[in-house]
């Protein structure tokens, strides 16, 4: 899987980076290890042969010199790897628990010594897991610890994705005084970390004072079925064929045909549906895509609460079943990222991705239900469009705000976005979404 960029990076030069296939544990894999350790092999081999020559050519006693001080040498540096391998100690010990996208938050990792003997070469790698747990880039790091020495090294990690995930130390790697020998340690020592949706500025958007201007005509006699009868008027297209009265059509000599109006009491507040299914399969595409939606959705929350507005925001969990939250602070943030449905394809979701389509129409289509209803998605589907329409045909207020992936440029952007003209004539407001790194942007469409 490629690396996302920037995912985790320290404030200080630590080491070299090294990248990961998905489902793969970071750093050198069991061939290179292999390979490593064959050359050092041979080296050491190599070497042996070197100081044996001058005990053949030679035959004297003062010939053995070099070759016993070398399997002396060599003798207590594999000793001292044995006693020393189980005394070095490395855990992390601090790391908030949740930040802001894009937000740096603190990490410590405690080092300790417990032996007499000084660690003349310990490695260790850190790692993060990407939004769909595989690892990530890694960092690793070549230190030394003296005798009963212990060492606190403080970082900077930050998080470019939304989403939870897995930071701490993969594996220890302590090295005997040569360099010869070395002894793989594993460690499991990780921290979960909750990256919530940051800020998003929807002021140019105007999308709230859309809502409040609706809000107030939501008690207008409107024509639909399923509610209180008002009054009647004259029959208007596109007015459900239920509405008719055809007795007082049947009796009016002009012809002109009446329908009944009724009394929308529907409750003036906004649902945010979250489409958690995507068009793209592209990982690091998918956790732009599920970027730029929840940030929009928790922008559409604030707003709406600024407002006086009550919204409600209604998403998929990771069993596939409608769930909702209440965005009134960072904690709510952080359980709906945490309880949100991992962004898929929808190739790979196959029908389950209708469950966004269902979850929709009970938002928008119940008699009693949200007066303004706004769809964050990324795909532009044909069942969503028409669901959106027959909301506003309910004399619903309803936007569409549509995250479009950034590979997405010049025509075939205008491609994909293309189908959205349907909404347009239909009178519904709608977006674009616009995900980087660096910030999540709302413009008009």
């Amino acid at each position: 899987m490629p690396s996302s960029k920037g995912l985790f990076r320290f404030a200080r030069r630590a080491g070299a980076r090294v990248r990961s296939r998905a489902g793969q544990r970071p750093g050198v894999s069991r061939a290179s290890r292999f390979w490593a350790r064959a050359g050092r092999a041979l080296l050491l081999l190599g070497a042996l042969l070197l100081l044996v020559l001058p005990v053949l050519l030679i035959a004297h006693p003062i010939s053995y010199i070099p070759l016993l001080a070398a399997v002396f040498l060599v003798s207590v540096s594999w000793i001292y790897l044995q006693i020393l391998r189980r005394a070095p100690s490395v855990s992390v010990a601090q790391m908030s628990g949740s930040c802001e996208r894009g937000q740096q938050t603190a990490l410590s990792v405690d080092l300790s010594n417990s032996s007499l003997l000084p660690c003349a070469r310990l490695e260790m790698e850190f790692f993060v897991t990407d939004l769909f747990g595989n690892y990530d880039e890694v960092t690793r790091l070549t230190c030394a610890l003296g005798s009963r020495e212990q060492s606190t090294l403080n970082f900077d990690v930050r998080f470019a994705h939304l989403g939870t995930y897995q930071a701490g130390i993969d594996h220890v790697v302590v090295h005997d005084l040569l360099g010869l020998f070395s002894s793989r340690i594993a460690d499991s020592t990780r921290r979960s970390v909750v990256v919530r949706p940051r800020a998003v500025d929807m002021d140019s958007v105007g999308t709230m004072q859309v809502v409040l201007d609706e809000s107030r005509n939501m008690l207008k006699p409107v024509a639909s079925d399923d509610m209180d009868y008002a009054n009647v008027r004259e029959y208007h297209y596109g007015d459900p064929l239920k509405t008719i009265h055809w007795n007082l059509t049947a009796r009016n000599p002009s012809h002109v045909m009446y329908a009944r109006l009724y009394e929308a009491y529907v409750n003036p507040s906004l649902a945010i549906v979250i489409d958690a299914y995507a068009p793209d399969s592209n990982p690091e595409e998918l956790m732009s895509l599920f970027d730029g939606m929840v940030e929009c959705a928790a922008a559409l929350s604030a707003q709406a609460r600024e407002a006086g507005i009550d919204a409600e925001v209604r998403y998929l969990n990771g069993a596939h079943t409608p769930a909702s939250a209440r965005l009134a602070s960072a904690s709510d943030a952080d359980d709906l990222v945490m309880g949100m449905l991992r962004i898929t394809s929808v190739d790979e979701a196959g029908a389950r991705a209708a469950g966004t389509e269902e979850m929709l129409r009970g938002a928008g289509l119940q008699s009693h239900g949200f007066g303004n209803v706004a769809l964050v998605t990324s795909r532009v589907d044909a069942g969503l469009l028409t669901a959106l329409v027959e909301i506003r045909m309910r004399r619903r207020n309803v936007m569409a705000f549509i995250a479009v992936p950034r590979a997405l440029q010049g025509r075939p952007r205008e491609s994909f976005l293309a189908p959205l003209r349907r909404l347009g004539a239909a009178g519904i407001a709608h977006y674009a979404v616009e995900s980087t790194e660096v910030e999540t942007k709302v413009v008009g469409l």
